[in-house]
């Protein structure tokens, strides 16, 4: 069930009252955002420049009608239905009136064109995401370590076998490991 959230009623002021109660309840919310936004666009063009009067007035009786227009599957099952009669018609004005039935159905109920919108994610699922970021950072961080430890071993085993020369470095690490007391 689709509803009238304050967000959508500050987003589209002038839209949203142009819902009716029962196609509303039929409706999910991702259809009333689509509705929403083709409404919003017919209602900008009746508006922009150069429309004239009569022509603003088709443009704001269209976005009324996209709002006011029964479910898209509802409306798409009622046309598919007279489509259906069509190609079982046994005559060609019979399977032409079918035909234009469908097409008016259509005509009578505009859909508004399917939008992808992200899922809103939930405070659960957001720490869950935060948390795997910071996983794959520490993570990342402990390879990094990891790398540059067995680096530093590698050259300290060098250096004991004398393949490079003797460092500083190398005679702290001898002193702490090898203690003399």
């Amino acid at each position: 069930m689709g509803e009238i959230t304050p967000d959508l009623r500050a987003k589209y002021p002038r839209i949203v009252d142009y819902f009716d109660a029962g196609t509303l309840s039929k409706l999910d919310q991702a259809e009333v955002l689509d509705r929403c936004d083709a409404a919003q666009e017919q209602y900008d063009k009746a508006f922009g420049p150069g429309v004239s009067g009569s022509l603003t007035w088709g443009f704001i009786d269209r976005a009324k009608a996209i709002c006011k227009a029964a479910p898209r599957d509802e409306t798409e099952r009622l046309a598919q239905a007279w489509v259906e009669k069509a190609k079982a018609a046994h005559t060609n004005v019979h399977a032409a009136g079918c035909l234009e039935k469908a097409a008016q159905i259509r005509r009578e109920n505009p859909q508004a064109p399917r939008k992808h919108r992200p899922a809103v994610k939930t405070p659960e699922q957001l720490e869950a995401e935060q948390n795997l970021v910071l996983l794959k950072a520490d993570v990342a961080k402990a390879a990094a370590e990891a790398g540059r430890k067995a680096r530093e071993d590698a050259e300290y085993a060098d250096q004991l076998a004398g393949r490079k020369p003797w460092t500083v470095g190398a005679q702290i690490r001898w002193n702490r490991e090898h203690p003399t007391t």
